[in-house]
C-alpha cells in the first residue's frame, strides 16, 4: 500500500483548492497562453461548453495508449478518456491500422455499403433488444432519433425522464440535467429547469421528471398523464452523479410500467453501453428496453452514434415520406453511417472488446477501487466509491446517493480541489466534474492503475484534514 501524503496544516477545501490551483498554473504556463488565444476565436475557447473550468483546461498535444501530453510537456495517466469514450484506450493500434487503411478507401460514400453489415452485425448480436440499428454520428443524435421513434410509434408527445440525468445536446434533454436545488422545488413535482436560453416555451411541457431509483414517481406520472406518455428514458446506472445503481429492482420494475401503460421503453446507453458489460446496461442490469440510444465507446474514439431496438419500432424509420403521409419517422445525415465510423465500430467490437477485454478491465477496475478504499480508511475519509463494470468514482461523503436529491451531501469544492491534485500528480482521474466518473481501458495495466493509487494516496490526507 502507498504512503500517503503529509497534510499539509489544516487547510479549508477553499484553501486546498486554491493552492492545487496555484501549484496547476505554475505546470501550465503554455496552456494558459493557448487559452487566452483560442478565447479570441472560439468561446471560452472550447468546443464544448462542458470542457471550460476554472482556471482553464488542459490544452492538449498528443495521446498514445493510457496517456494524455499536454502542450507544457506534462504526461498524465488517463482514466478520464474523453468522457469515457475510449474503452480501448488511446491509438489502438487496431483501429488505427483500420482508420489508416479506410481513409485509402475514402472517409465519405453517402451510399451503403459492406461496412453496415460489419457494424451493425455485433451491436445486434450483443442487444436482445435490437433487431435493427441505423447510425447516427453523436450520443445527442442517438437520443434525440430514439424519442422521435417512440413518439411516431406511440403517437403521444410526452416522455418521463429522470430529473439529474444527462441525454444530450438537443432542447428537451437540456432540462434538469443538474438544476440548482433551490430552482428545482419539491421531489415529488419538480420544476423544469431550462440548462440554456434559447429553448422554446413548449419544450419543458413535453418532458415529465421522475426520480431515479424511485419507481412510484414514474408509476404517478403514468397515471396522471394516462395515453399522453410516449416513453421513459432513463440510463441503466445513472451516470451524471458519479455512479448511481439501480436498485430495489427500479429497472425491472420499469419494464413492467412501460408494457402496462403501452409506453416505450428506451435506455440511453451513450455511457453504458459496452462498458458495462458486452451488452451494457442491458445486459448488466437483465433488463431489455424496446429502443436503445448508443454512442461514446462503441466507436473507440470516433464520433458515432446508434438507435436500434424491436423490429415493429424501426421498420417506422423505414416507410415512405414522400406521399406526406406521417406514418413513419424520418431519419436523415449526410455523415449517417460514414465508412470510416462504421469501420471504428466494427473493429472496436469485433477485434478489441473481446471477452479477454473485459476480464482484463473487470480485474483492473477492482483493483483501483479497493486500492481507493484502502487508502479512504488509511487517512479516515468521510468517502464512498461507487464502480458499475469499467466505471468508477469516489464520492466525498457518507450518505448514500440514490437520487439527484442525494447530491446536496456531495462536497463538490472539495472534489474539486481532489481533481485538481490529482491532475497536479500526473493523473487525470476521471473527466472534470464531481458528476463524471472513471474508466479503465484495455490499455491500463496494474502499473497504471497502481500510480492512479498513489497519487490519490498522495493527496488524500490533505483532503481527509480539509473535510468539514
Amino acid at each position: 500500500m502507498p504512503t500517503t501524503g503529509t497534510p499539509a496544516g489544516d487547510l479549508t477545501a477553499a484553501e486546498l483548492l486554491a493552492e492545487e490551483r496555484t501549484r496547476y498554473r505554475e505546470r501550465t504556463a503554455n496552456s494558459a497562453e493557448l487559452a487566452g488565444d483560442l478565447r479570441e476565436l472560439v468561446p471560452a475557447g472550447v468546443c464544448s461548453t462542458f470542457r471550460a473550468f476554472d482556471p482553464y483546461p488542459i490544452h492538449a498535444d498528443r495521446a498514445v495508449e493510457t496517456s494524455i501530453y499536454d502542450v507544457d510537456g506534462n504526461e498524465y495517466l488517463d482514466f478520464a478518456l474523453n468522457n469515457g469514450t475510449q474503452l480501448v484506450g488511446h491509438s489502438h493500434p487496431a483501429l488505427d491500422e483500420a482508420a489508416t487503411d479506410q481513409i485509402g478507401d475514402g472517409t465519405l460514400y453517402t451510399r451503403p455499403s459492406q461496412l453496415i453489415e460489419y457494424a451493425a452485425e455485433p451491436l445486434i448480436d450483443r442487444w436482445d433488444a435490437i433487431d435493427q440499428v441505423r447510425f447516427t454520428n453523436s450520443g445527442t443524435e442517438a437520443v434525440m432519433h430514439a424519442t422521435r421513434l417512440a413518439r411516431a410509434y406511440t403517437g403521444r408527445e410526452k416522455i418521463i425522464r429522470m430529473e439529474g440525468a444527462y441525454h444530450g445536446a438537443h432542447d428537451p434533454a437540456l432540462l434538469s440535467s443538474m438544476p440548482p436545488l433551490e430552482a428545482a422545488g419539491p421531489a415529488t413535482d419538480p420544476n423544469v429547469v431550462r440548462e440554456s436560453q434559447g429553448i422554446p416555451d413548449a419544450v419543458p411541457e413535453e418532458i415529465l421528471l421522475a426520480q431515479y431509483n424511485d419507481a412510484d414517481s414514474v408509476e404517478r406520472l403514468l397515471r396522471d398523464h394516462a395515453g399522453d406518455v410516449a416513453a421513459i428514458l432513463v440510463e441503466p446506472a445513472c451516470l451524471n452523479l458519479g455512479v448511481v445503481e439501480p436498485e430495489g429492482g427500479f429497472l425491472r420494475r420499469l419494464r413492467e410500467l412501460a408494457d402496462a401503460y403501452d409506453a416505450v421503453l428506451l435506455f440511453d446507453e451513450v455511457k453504458t453501453g459496452v462498458k458495462l458489460a458486452p451488452g451494457g446496461g442491458a445486459e448488466y442490469y437483465g433488463v431489455q428496453p424496446d429502443l436503445v440510444a448508443l454512442a461514446k465507446a462503441i466507436g473507440g474514439g470516433y464520433p458515432v452514434g446508434a438507435f436500434g431496438g424491436r423490429k415493429p419500432l424501426m421498420q417506422l424509420v423505414e416507410a415512405d415520406l414522400r406521399e406526406g403521409a406521417a406514418t413513419g419517422m424520418a431519419h436523415y445525415g449526410t455523415y449517417n453511417g460514414n465508412p470510416l465510423a462504421l469501420r471504428a465500430v466494427g473493429v472496436t467490437l469485433r477485434e478489441v472488446l473481446d471477452q479477454d477485454a473485459y476480464d482484463h478491465i473487470t480485474r483492473l477496475a477492482e483493483r483501483l477501487a479497493d486500492g481507493y478504499r484502502d487508502v479512504i480508511t488509511d487517512v479516515g475519509l468521510n468517502a464512498q466509491v461507487k464502480t458499475a463494470g469499467s466505471q468508477g468514482i469516489v464520492h466525498f461523503t457518507d450518505h448514500p446517493i440514490r437520487t439527484f436529491r442525494d447530491w446536496k451531501h456531495v462536497d463538490e469544492q472539495l472534489h474539486e480541489a481532489y481533481w485538481v491534485g490529482m491532475v497536479n500528480r500526473g493523473v487525470i482521474p476521471h473527466p472534470h466534474d464531481a458528476s463524471q466518473q472513471w474508466t479503465l481501458s484495455v490499455q491500463h495495466t496494474a502499473e497504471t492503475v497502481d500510480a492512479h493509487i498513489d497519487a490519490f494516496a498522495d493527496i488524500a490526507g490533505q483532503v481527509a484534514a480539509a473535510q468539514d
